[in-house]
C-alpha cells in the first residue's frame, strides 16, 4: 500500500470514529436532530482539513526532518493553533446546533474547558504522526546503513580477493624460475598449468563462491606445479565424497590454505612431506581438513597474514556461522580445518 493512501485511510477513518464518538455523546445528552449531524459534519470536515494543512505546511517547511529537541516546541505551536481555530469554531457551532447550551455563558472557564478538550485530542493526533514519521525515518535510515554496510563489505570482499592472487603468481613463478637451468621441459610444463591456474582464478575472480570442485582442480594444479619442483619429497592424497563437491565456498580460498602448507611446512624439510586433503559433508557444514607435514608458528608474519585474510574473508561471507583454525597435530603434522555453512 501506498504511503499516501495509507495517511488518507488513517486520516478519514480516524476522524470519522471521533466525530461519531461526539455524535453519540452529544445524543445522549441533549438529544439526536439534524442540527447535530450537522455539527458533527462541520467538525470532521474542520478536523481533517486543518490536520492535513498543518501536514502539508511541517512537510515544506521539512520539520519532520528536524531532531526531536527542535521538533517539540515547533509541534506544540502547531498544536495549540489547531485547538484554538477549532475551540472558537466549536465554542458557536455548539451553540447554533444544540440550543440547551446557549444557557451557558462564555467566559475564560469555558474557553479554556473547549481549548483544553480539543488539545487532547489534536496533540494525540499530533503524537501518532510525529512518532510514525521518526519511525519510518529510523526504518529509512537503517536501511540505508546496511546497504552502505554491503557495498563496503563487498569491496572489502573484492580487496581481500585481490590480494591472494599476486601472492600466489609470485610464489608459483617462483617455483617455475629454479626448474629453467635445471630442466626446461618440466618447466615448460609448470607453466602450462600456471596458465591453466590464472585462467582458472580470473574466472573465479567474478564469483562470490565457487565449487568445491572447481576449488579441488585448481588445487590439483597447483600441486601439480609443486610436485615438479619437490618431486618425490611431495606426497599428495585427497579424499572428497562425491556429495561434498558441489557445495559453495570462498575461491581460492582451498588453494591459499594449501599453498600456506606448502611454503610454510613442507619446503622447510630437506625430505619434504605429506599433504592430506579431506572433507566430511554433515546436515549443517562442509567441514574440510588440511593435514601437512611440519610445525606451526604463528609468529610467521606472512603465515599471519594469509590466515588473518581467510577469516576476514569467511566474517564477510558468513559472519560467526564459519569456522577456521590452524593447530598443530602433533610434533611432526599440522592440521587446518574449515568448517563452511550450508
Amino acid at each position: 500500500m501506498k504511503k499516501n493512501t495509507l495517511y488518507w485511510i488513517c486520516q478519514v477513518g480516524g476522524w470519522l470514529l471521533f466525530v461519531l464518538l461526539e455524535f453519540i455523546g452529544y445524543g445522549n445528552l441533549y438529544g439526536y436532530n439534524g442540527l447535530l449531524v450537522l455539527n458533527v459534519a462541520i467538525n470532521f470536515m474542520a478536523g481533517v482539513l486543518l490536520t492535513h494543512y498543518y501536514r502539508v505546511f511541517i512537510i515544506k517547511m521539512k520539520w519532520i526532518n528536524k531532531s526531536m529537541p527542535q521538533l517539540i516546541p515547533r509541534a506544540i505551536l502547531g498544536v495549540s493553533i489547531i485547538s484554538a481555530l477549532l475551540t472558537f469554531l466549536n465554542i458557536y457551532l455548539d451553540r447554533l446546533t444544540v440550543p440547551l447550551l446557549q444557557q451557558f455563558p462564555v467566559d475564560w472557564v469555558l474557553v479554556f474547558n473547549y481549548l483544553f478538550n480539543w488539545s487532547k485530542y489534536i496533540l494525540l493526533w499530533a503524537l501518532v504522526y510525529h512518532l510514525f514519521q521518526y519511525w519510518e525515518r529510523s526504518l529509512e535510515a537503517e536501511k540505508e546503513r546496511y546497504q552502505l554496510q554491503a557495498v563496503l563489505r563487498e569491496n572489502q570482499y573484492q580487496n581481500l580477493k585481490t590480494q591472494l592472487n599476486p601472492h600466489f603468481l609470485f610464489n608459483s613463478l617462483n617455483s617455475i624460475r629454479t626448474l629453467v637451468d635445471i630442466n626446461p621441459n618440466q618447466s615448460k610444463e609448470a607453466i602450462n598449468r600456471l596458465s591453466s591456474l590464472l585462467r582458472s582464478s580470473l574466472q573465479m575472480s567474478k564469483q562470490k563462491t565457487v565449487s568445491l570442485k572447481q576449488e579441488i582442480d585448481t588445487v590439483n594444479d597447483y600441486l601439480a606445479i609443486e610436485k615438479i619442483r619437490f618431486d618425490e619429497r611431495l606426497k599428495v592424497e585427497i579424499s572428497i565424497p562425491e556429495a561434498a563437491l558441489q557445495v559453495q565456498l570462498p575461491p581460492m580460498m582451498l588453494q591459499t590454505l594449501v599453498e600456506n602448507a606448502v611454503k610454510h611446512g613442507i619446503s622447510k624439510s630437506m625430505k619434504g612431506g605429506e599433504i592430506k586433503i579431506s572433507a566430511i559433508l554433515t546436515k549443517f557444514h562442509l567441514h574440510i581438513e588440511i593435514v601437512n607435514s611440519g610445525r606451526f608458528e604463528p609468529k610467521e608474519t606472512e603465515i599471519g597474514l594469509g590466515l588473518e585474510n581467510t577469516r576476514e574473508r569467511l566474517a564477510i561471507l558468513y559472519d560467526d556461522k564459519a569456522a577456521f583454525s590452524v593447530e598443530n597435530f602433533n610434533d611432526t603434522e599440522v592440521i587446518t580445518k574449515l568448517d563452511i555453512p550450508l
